[in-house]
C-alpha cells in the first residue's frame, strides 16, 4: 500500500436538516451578544452578534435553505433582536442571479474582464450589485438598525453610503452544509492568536519561498524595510497577507492609516505557479510563470489559459499607474485563509447562485489563493481613469494550492520558518495555542482540519498528470458517485 507524505483525503459528512430544530443548536452556537465595547469583525469569519432590541435585515439568496432561516430567526430573538426580515436579490434588483458551476472555472478569466473581479463590487458574491440596492431599500425603509448581506466584498460598508454603521456582516447561510460548518464557531481568542504568531515571522525576513506538489516554485527576497511594512498589515482577520504588495497597496492600506502616497512594495517574485482550480471552479492544470512579479508566460489551462494568453498579449503595453513596467499582469495575491473547520460545499457545487461557487474551498485553513493581476495604487480615480483610458480589466484573478510550503528566511541567520508545511499552518501546533485551545475543546479536535481535498499521486491512489491535472471536475465527480470525500 503506497505510503503518502500528505494527509489523507477527509470531509466532513454532515445531514441536511429535516426540521428547525435540527438547525437550533448550531443557530444559537452562531448568534452572540455584543457587549457594548465591542465591535463586529469584517474579515472572513461570520458570526452573528447581535444587539439588544435589533432590528435585523438579511440580504440572502433564492436557495435560502427554510429550517436554517427560521432556526436563526428564533435565535436572533432569543438574544435580544425584535425583528428579523429576509430580502432576496429579485426583491432589491428585480431579477436572480444566474446559476453557475464550478464545471466553468475557465469563467473567472471572464470575470475580470467584465470588471466583476476588480475587487470594487460591494457584493462579491452575486455581481447584481445588491449592497448598492439595499442601502436604496434602507432608505426606504429605515427602521432597521443591523444589516447582514450576501458575501459581500471588502468595500460592503462603502456600498452602503450612509448606512455604513448598520453593516454587522456577512450572510453565507443560504445552504444548510455550510451553516452546519464548525469553522464558522471557532473560538475567537485562540483564532486571533495563531493568527498574529502566524504572521510574525515576516517583521523579520529576508526571502520568501513557496512550493507545492502540483508545481509552484515561488521566490522573492526583501529589504528591512520591506519586510517591516508587510508585516504591519498583513493580519485581516480570516484571510493573512501574504504577499507584500496586496498588504502595502493603497485600497489595503489606506484603513490602516500610512501615508496613501508611500509607495507599495513590490517584491519581485519569480518562478511558476501551478494548480487546477480558482474561485468559479476548476479547470485543465495551468502553469504561470513570473519575472519580477510580472507573468510572461502561460502554459495550459484549457478556456482559462487560452483567456489569459489572450490578455497578456493584447495589454502589453499599458503601464499601471505606479507599477514598475508595462504588462496586465502582475502578481499581487498570495491570501492564507485561517478557518480551520471549514469545507468544500457539496450541495450546491454544479449548481449556485454564487458567481465564484468554489469560493468556500479557499476559505479553509492552509489553502492559498495567489493571484495575478492589478491593485489600486496611491489614488484609485487615477487607476480607475487608466483603465477605462485603455480599455485594461482592473482586478485580479487565481490559481488554488492546498498543499503549498510557505517558508521564510529569518534575516541575518541560515534558518528558513515554514509557516505552512504541506498546507498545515504551523501555528496550530504551537504548544501556547494548544493550550489556549484546551480552554474550549480538546485541543487534537479543535484545531485539526475538517476537510483535506484528494489529489492523486500526492495524497492518495493514482497519477496525478494522468487521472486528476486534465479534467479534475470528471475526477471529483467519480469519487462523489463512489461516496468517496472530496
Amino acid at each position: 500500500m503506497p505510503i503518502y507524505s500528505y494527509p489523507a483525503p477527509c470531509a466532513p459528512d454532515y445531514k441536511k436538516p429535516k426540521s428547525v430544530e435540527d438547525c437550533l443548536p448550531q443557530a444559537r452556537r452562531l448568534v452572540r451578544k455584543m457587549a457594548p465595547y465591542e465591535k463586529p469583525r469584517f474579515g472572513v469569519a461570520p458570526r452573528m452578534f447581535v444587539r439588544e432590541g435589533a432590528r435585523i435585515l438579511i440580504v440572502t439568496l433564492p436557495d435560502q435553505d427554510k429550517y436554517v432561516a427560521e432556526a436563526m430567526v428564533r435565535a436572533l430573538k432569543e438574544q435580544g433582536a425584535t425583528h428579523v426580515d429576509f430580502i432576496f436579490p429579485k426583491d432589491l434588483v428585480g431579477r436572480d442571479p444566474e446559476i453557475t458551476s464550478v464545471e466553468d472555472g475557465w469563467k473567472e478569466a471572464e470575470l475580470m474582464e467584465g470588471g466583476k473581479a476588480s475587487g470594487t463590487f460591494t457584493d462579491l458574491m452575486t455581481g447584481l450589485g445588491l449592497t448598492t440596492a439595499t442601502a436604496k431599500y434602507l432608505d426606504d425603509h429605515p427602521g432597521y438598525s443591523m444589516v447582514f448581506i450576501d458575501v459581500a466584498g471588502g468595500n460592503a460598508r462603502r456600498g452602503l453610503l450612509q448606512h455604513a454603521d448598520k453593516f454587522y456582516g456577512f450572510w453565507p447561510f443560504n445552504t444548510w452544509e455550510w451553516f452546519l460548518s464548525r469553522g464558522h464557531t471557532f473560538p475567537l481568542e485562540v483564532w486571533d492568536e495563531f493568527e498574529r504568531r502566524a504572521v510574525e515571522p515576516l517583521a523579520r525576513c529576508s526571502q520568501v519561498r513557496i512550493t507545492d506538489p502540483e508545481g509552484t516554485y515561488l521566490e522573492f527576497s526583501l529589504s528591512p524595510d520591506d519586510a517591516y511594512r508587510w508585516h504591519a498589515h498583513a493580519l485581516l482577520h480570516g484571510h493573512l497577507f501574504m504577499n507584500p504588495l496586496m498588504a502595502t497597496c493603497g485600497e489595503t492600506r489606506e484603513p490602516r492609516g500610512e501615508d496613501i502616497e508611500t509607495p507599495p512594495v513590490f517584491q519581485r517574485a519569480s518562478g511558476v505557479l501551478a494548480g487546477t482550480s480558482n474561485h468559479c471552479g476548476f479547470f485543465p492544470r495551468i502553469e504561470v510563470y513570473f519575472e519580477e512579479d510580472r507573468v510572461v508566460e502561460v502554459r495550459g489551462g484549457g478556456k482559462y489559459g487560452d483567456a489569459i494568453r489572450e490578455n497578456i498579449d493584447k495589454f502589453k503595453n499599458i503601464q499601471w499607474p505606479g507599477y514598475p513596467g508595462k504588462g496586465l499582469f502582475w502578481f499581487c495575491d498570495t491570501a492564507l485563509c485561517t478557518s480551520v473547520g471549514v469545507h468544500r460545499r457539496k450541495c450546491d457545487m454544479f449548481k449556485s447562485y454564487w458567481i465564484y461557487p468554489n469560493l468556500p474551498e479557499r476559505t479553509r485553513g492552509g489553502v492559498f489563493h495567489l493571484g495575478f493581476g492589478s491593485r489600486s495604487y496611491r489614488d484609485e480615480k487615477t487607476f480607475a481613469a487608466y483603465a477605462e483610458k485603455t480599455g485594461a480589466p482592473r482586478g485580479h484573478i487565481h490559481v488554488h494550492n492546498y498543499f503549498a510550503t510557505y517558508e521564510v528566511k529569518i534575516r541575518g541567520t541560515e534558518y528558513w520558518h515554514k509557516i505552512v508545511d504541506k498546507g498545515w499552518i504551523t501555528a496550530l501546533s504551537d504548544s501556547g495555542i494548544r493550550a489556549l485551545a484546551a480552554k474550549y475543546s480538546v485541543p487534537d479536535e479543535l484545531l485539526k482540519y475538517d476537510w483535506i481535498p484528494p489529489l492523486p499521486g500526492v495524497n492518495t491512489a493514482g497519477d496525478y498528470f494522468k487521472d486528476y491535472a486534465p479534467n479534475p471536475v470528471a475526477y471529483l465527480k467519480k469519487r462523489l458517485k463512489a461516496g468517496e470525500p472530496i
